[in-house]
């Protein structure tokens, strides 16, 4: 090999200029974990409800005969543990709900750069896995439609996904992590009261207090020159 060619140990190094940020993967997880955390919990708390599978509405001559026979009108959780498929469809809108908030929230953390988002997510998504595979049980040993199994099939093998690329996010942050008081505001730092002021409400009012009395002192300033002017003109020399 001769000296001109270039070492293939320095093809895969980052430049000085760091152009490569060292957690790259691990930040673009987090904006994968928040839109698929917000698909989840809105296709749960939108569409599921609106399929009535979990709460399916039942006629007059039901609730007419559920009352004589002294039966709750409520979900109770006999009636689930009799129903395996229609406590599989419960639990997967809860968990699509509480887990898609969850999901969303350690993405964020993931883009923002917090040490404990990568662990955060990692949890949020296996736990979330491992809620959805339990509804499944119910699911296919209970008589489920082939909607809801299919749909719930494919949010099992999003979450699997995710969960991938959040163990592989989370050994990049182990190899490469985020330096020390990334998440400490600077001593100086002011917290914003409002989108259009910096400043605290007492310090907004001195400001403006002092701008008034400076823009009367000019005022006055002005006055008195026209007055000037108005008696120099009264007497002539």
């Amino acid at each position: 090999m001769s000296s001109a060619e270039p070492d293939q140990t320095d093809l895969v190094k980052p430049d000085a200029s760091g152009d490569c940020p060292p957690r790259a993967f691990a930040q673009g997880t987090g904006i994968l974990l928040q839109t698929a955390g917000v698909l989840l919990f809105l296709s749960a708390t939108c569409a599921c409800p609106m399929t009535g599978v979990a709460d399916p509405v039942w006629s007059r001559g039901e609730v007419i005969g559920r009352i004589e026979n002294s039966e709750p009108l409520g979900m109770s959780v006999e009636g689930l543990l009799d129903q395996p498929a229609r406590a599989g469809v419960m639990l997967t809108v809860m968990s699509c709900v509480v887990g898609g908030l969850a999901v969303a929230v350690s993405g964020l953390g993931l883009q923002a750069d917090r040490p404990g988002g990568a662990r955060f997510a990692v949890v949020s998504t296996t736990g979330l896995l491992v809620v959805l595979l339990l509804a499944g049980v119910g699911l296919w040993v209970g008589e489920a439609g082939i909607g809801a199994r299919a749909g719930h099939a494919g949010i099992v093998l999003l979450v699997a996904i995710l969960m991938g690329f959040s163990w592989v996010a989370r050994a990049e942050v182990r190899r490469t992590p985020p330096p020390p008081g990334v998440d400490e505001l600077p001593g100086d730092y002011k917290v914003p009261y409002s989108h259009y002021h910096d400043d605290p409400p007492q310090v907004r009012l001195a400001k403006e207090i002092a701008a008034r009395k400076k823009k009367l002192e000019y005022e006055r300033l002005e006055l008195e020159k026209l007055e000037r002017e108005l008696s120099e003109d009264k007497n002539p020399h």
